[in-house]
């Protein structure tokens, strides 16, 4: 049995709202992978910004980027 098959035979033991569910994981996870560019679409973008303004995006994000917020949850 292949992958496929297995799911669907899986999900065919679900009540409807819950296939319904299933449904929309799947949709979520096409949408996601559709979603992404490769990286060779990208290149052109290679060594775009200045060293001034690609210093002070690094240095953004391990300022903001690397706290955790222990009261936040």
């Amino acid at each position: 049995m292949n992958v496929r098959d297995a799911i669907a035979k899986e999900v065919e033991k679900l009540p409807p709202h819950r296939q319904e569910e299933v449904l929309r994981f799947v949709e979520s996870l096409t949408a996601s992978a559709q979603a992404g560019r490769s990286g060779s679409s990208l290149r052109r973008f290679a060594s775009s910004l200045d060293p001034i303004s690609a210093g002070q995006m690094t240095q953004a994000i391990e300022e903001e980027c690397e706290r955790v917020d222990a009261v936040e949850w």
